[in-house]
């Protein structure tokens, strides 16, 4: 593990990695940062990969990181290993290749320590090139790996090359049930749905009648299928109705009303589930009520929603509708032709509002007292209540697990305020563990942290006392009988078998005793000393929160001589894991790497998913005291104007012959086309265009994603604001780029969209199995996946990126177009123009000449994560700024400053390249678990900042709190020279993506 006494300090900004500090470096690896940034890193690892970026075939100079670098993750695995998702259900990931975008991933926040869901990225499979090993923990869990799998240990992720046995890693207990694909057979239809209408009392082809099921059918909900999209999220919900919640039509209109009550963190899961069904609830109510029994108050949360046409759905699905305990009901027929993993979502939706926290027995050390599922029912609904109870049992024995008996406790007796009596019935659940694990790891709680923490402790815990009970069951029958037969005497026998906890001498010397005399039926126990569940609890999760996750120690790990394909992922969460019996993770940073053309690599991981993710900056030459009484107005048309958030575009689809001439001409084209003006191309990196595109070599999935998403926004940290000039720091150089103090001008940050994303997946796909086994590259991590440069594969990448460049270029000249538009509309015709001041890349991979030992050199400058930073006189940059150095544009996160900077002569040392923003620090999931965004909205609106979005939720991803101070990453770039402060930037309006 690389620390700071590894790094030389080359200034109070720059710090170095000499080349010989691992066997495999070919540069130094450089890192600018201040000496607390550097401390602020080694909490993750993205400074090894600073390191591996050093190893690169033909990289040049140095490997550089800029103070805004941070981290990502993926993992490679042995083709059986279960992967868990989302609803529970596992899939070995070699099965994830044909359908992985289909599928989401349970993974996990580390910073709040909380389970979460992710998408996948990519998927990825090839010949390991490194060790491969298996790993056995304590409790028997396994998993067979690459080294460089990192494991989640108590220091953070870690490789297995670096892991011994004794050491911690987290496991999440629970595992789920197969996968299997579910039928398209009709559940229900449209016919079904009426004959419940006008059972309910809706007039037939009524106004009401008519509009529940046109919304019904807006919503794609009938006919509704096995194997449609949202019934596993309509079986959580059901649930959760047949327990803790309830549904009924109320009020004079008789409108369709649902309560979920329950904790806050639960009952959001609910409503984001809702949302997916198509549904909008209620937020969540906070009050204090009043327990009728008891008298006491207590903290009360719920939520409602109003849909008439859900409670009609579910009415007709089998779902009890109003006073569960006054009306009789059965588990509906139909859930029992369901596959598997979907009955699980049913059950353990219902047990999360119903059945008992793993309790432990007071009376004996280690079990677990039954659990019960109850039901309570009018007296006279009894015979009902049993037959639902019996419904329930049948599910449970498909997953192994075995009931006992129906019990019906004398104090569950209750009288109502009329007098009317019910009773509580309870179905207890076998204790033997055996069966509490079937209960536990394979079905589990839904809409219930605190019992799926319990469960999954209780878990760990069940098998840690199974494995003892189970070496001591050896002992007893194969071990000392074996030895007995020899003649050894008890006390050699104890000397050779006793290991301490659980094979203590006394214990074999007693076995040994009982066995010679007869006995035969010797039962094994745990030993007195076995820790009590509160114990275990608080020890298996230090430091992991509720999250789940439980500290496991490595009992062996060892070389295997498996050579075949293994599988990898990423993940679209920023920490990048996913469960498969542990937590698999890799990392990748941003950075510049110049690799020398003649004989060196290039590399699509090196350019990063969002080619050409930049930004433009408009300038106008209106100040802020004139512009501010049309400031609402300006954000709210060019909202209206401008499509954000993730996979939003605009109506209207290009063919695939006029994306093909965006993707060879770029901005170039669009503004021929008249969507701008000469001087956008002049003030624009490679004229916005670079001319060894090739959209020939652009796959028809990626040309296909960018069909409608030329001139949008995109989602995650890609933004449009109105900005004032706030400072300026050099008056020539801005007089220069035309800015002035308390100007308004417009910042755009968005790139390639998702055909970018997708040219990248598609070359990483296959550079990999052809650097293993054509190329015979040797990278360290897979994230650097490459090919020779001037091989046909690089040449064909090469035009590739350059044309999702392009994209990237006509997709923000598009959005300045429309832009222009939105302010033409509020201002007037008459207007002055808004003028582009200039347009530059961030991931991106060109052609640049640099002295190298003396020598001019042709390079690949791979610039991810980085700004081009240009000098004075450079012949690349326009003849306006030819004195002044090229305009850099470096965004802030939300809310916060932004800079204009200027490149200049001592940038060289960094290939002219300075950082690209402020750098995340949390993780977008780990960012709206700590804020809202309605929090994050208050926020900057009491900073006068007018905020315009879609979704609150993309507004608490990109909070300030979720990234680096700009201002401490801008003077670092300042005070190595890498580019200069020219004039700061703070936002009067703000427009963002979902």
């Amino acid at each position: 593990m690389v620390s700071k006494k590894d790094f030389k300090e080359i200034s109070s900004f720059l710090w170095e990695i000499p080349k010989s500090f691992r066997a495999d470096m070919r540069v130094p690896a450089r890192a600018y940062v201040t000496e607390k940034m550097l401390e602020e890193s080694f909490k993750d690892r993205s400074l090894e990969q600073l390191i591996n970026v050093a190893t690169l075939p033909g990289i040049q100079k140095y490997a550089l990181a800029m103070p805004d670098m941070h981290e990502g993750y993926s993992s490679c695995l042995h083709p059986k290993t279960k992967v868990l998702t989302n609803f529970g259900f596992y899939l070995k990931v070699k099965n994830f290749e044909k359908k992985f975008k289909e599928k989401v991933l349970k993974s996990f926040d580390f910073k709040l320590k909380q389970p979460i869901d992710t998408s996948i990225e990519r998927f990825i499979k090839f010949k390991p090139q490194n060790k491969v090993l298996e790993v056995a923990t304590k409790t028997g869990m396994e998993i067979i790996a690459t080294e460089d799998h990192p494991f989640y240990t108590k220091e953070g992720m870690t490789p297995l090359s670096k892991l011994k046995k004794g050491d911690k890693v987290a496991i999440y207990p629970f595992e789920g049930v197969p996968y299997e694909k579910p039928s398209n057979q009709i559940v229900i239809n449209e016919k079904d749905i009426k004959k419940v209408l006008i059972k309910t009392g809706i007039k037939k082809d009524s106004h009401r009648f008519n509009i529940i099921l046109q919304k019904l059918k807006k919503r794609s909900l009938i006919p509704l299928t096995y194997n449609h999209s949202k019934l596993p999220y309509v079986l959580k919900i059901m649930g959760f109705v047949f327990g803790d919640a309830s549904m009924n039509f109320i009020g004079k209109r008789g409108d369709g009303v649902f309560h979920f009550a329950g904790e806050p963190k639960d009952l959001e899961e609910a409503r984001k589930d809702l949302k997916k069904i198509g549904y909008t609830p209620s937020p969540i109510h906070f009050r204090k009520r009043k327990d009728s029994r008891t008298g006491q108050y207590h903290d009360s949360y719920s939520f409602l929603l109003d849909a008439s046409s859900f409670v009609v759905l579910l009415e007709t699905l089998g779902v009890p509708r109003g006073k569960k305990v006054n009306q009789p009901f059965r588990v509906p027929k139909w859930i029992f032709k369901c596959v598997l993993w979907q009955k699980r979502l049913f059950l353990a939706a219902l047990f999360g509002s119903e059945l008992r926290c793993p309790h432990r027995r007071l009376d004996r050390r280690g079990n677990f007292n039954a659990p019960s599922f109850p039901v309570g029912k009018r007296t006279d609904l009894l015979k009902n209540a049993k037959a639902y109870l019996k419904d329930i049992k049948n599910l449970l024995k498909e997953f192994g697990v075995r009931t006992l008996y129906i019990e019906q406790p004398k104090n569950k007796k209750h009288i109502n305020t009329k007098g009317e009596a019910s009773w509580g019935l309870n179905l207890v659940i076998s204790p033997a563990i055996e069966n509490l694990l079937n209960l536990w790891c394979k079905i589990g709680f839904e809409y219930n942290k605190e019992r799926s923490f319990s469960a999954n402790v209780a878990i760990q815990y069940l098998k840690f006392k199974q494995k003892i009970l189970k070496e001591k069951e050896k002992v007893i029958k194969i071990t000392i009988p074996q030895l007995l037969k020899t003649g050894l005497s008890y006390q050699k026998i104890a000397d050779q078998l006793a290991t301490g906890n659980p094979i203590t001498k006394r214990f074999v010397i007693d076995v040994c005793w009982k066995l010679n005399k007869g006995i035969k039926k010797i039962t094994p126990r745990i030993i007195p000393s076995f820790p009590l569940f509160k114990d275990y609890l608080k020890r298996a999760t230090q430091n992991l929160g509720e999250s789940g996750m439980v500290w496991d120690e490595i009992a062996e790990i060892k070389e295997t001589s498996y050579k075949n394909w293994v599988y990898d992922f990423t993940v679209t969460h920023p920490d990048h894991n996913f469960i498969a019996n542990n937590f698999v993770v890799s990392n990748c940073i941003g950075g510049v790497a110049a690799i020398r053309i003649s004989d060196g690599i290039i590399s699509p991981g090196m350019c990063g998913y969002d080619i050409n993710c930049g930004m433009k900056l408009l300038k106008s030459e209106y100040s802020e005291k004139e512009i501010k009484p049309n400031l609402d107005r300006l954000a709210t048309e060019i909202q209206k104007e401008v499509p954000s958030g993730l996979g939003r575009g605009r109506q209207v689809k290009l063919s695939i012959e006029q994306i093909d001439k965006i993707l060879e001409g770029g901005a170039q084209h669009l503004v021929k086309q008249g969507y701008g003006e000469k001087e956008d191309i002049e003030n624009c990196e490679a004229g916005g265009s670079l001319e060894w595109a090739d959209a020939s070599v652009v796959s028809n999935q990626a040309k296909n994603r960018g069909r409608d998403q030329v001139g949008t926004l995109g989602s995650g940290n890609h933004f449009l604001e109105l900005q004032r000039v706030d400072e300026i720091f050099d008056e020539k150089v801005a007089e220069a780029f035309g800015l002035f103090k308390d100007q308004i001008i417009i910042m755009i940050h968005c790139g390639s969209r998702g055909l970018g994303h997708q040219v990248c997946t598609d070359y990483l796909r296959e550079f990999i199995p052809l650097m293993l086994n054509q190329y015979k590259i040797k990278v360290p991590d897979r994230e650097f996946a490459c090919v020779p440069f001037n091989s046909p594969e690089g040449q064909r990448y090469f035009g590739a990126m350059a044309s999702a460049a392009n994209y990237a270029w006509a997709n923000r000249q598009m959005i300045a177009h429309f832009v222009r538009k939105a302010w033409g509309s509020v201002l007037g015709e008459k207007a002055p123009p808004l003028i582009a001041l200039y347009d530059v890349a961030h991931n991106i991979i060109k052609k640049e000449k640099y002295l190298i030992d003396g020598k001019e050199a042709e390079v690949a400058l791979h610039r991810k994560g980085a700004t081009r930073a240009f000098p004075p006189a450079h012949s690349e940059i326009p003849k306006k700024y030819q004195e002044a150095g090229q305009p850099v544009l470096i965004p802030g996160s939300m809310g916060t400053a932004s800079y204009v900077l200027v490149g200049t002569k001592e940038g060289e040392e960094a290939f002219y390249s300075t950082c690209h923003g402020a750098g995340r620090t949390m993780s977008r999931h780990a960012a709206i678990r700590a804020v809202s965004g309605q929090e994050v909205i208050k926020s900057l609106e009491s900073k006068g900042i007018i905020v315009k979005c879609w979704s609150p939720r993309g507004i608490a991803e990109e909070a300030p709190m979720a990234y680096k101070n700009i201002h401490d990453v801008v003077e670092v770039v300042h005070s190595t020279g890498l580019s200069k402060k020219v004039a700061k930037l703070v936002p009067l309006a703000v427009i963002k993506g979902e």
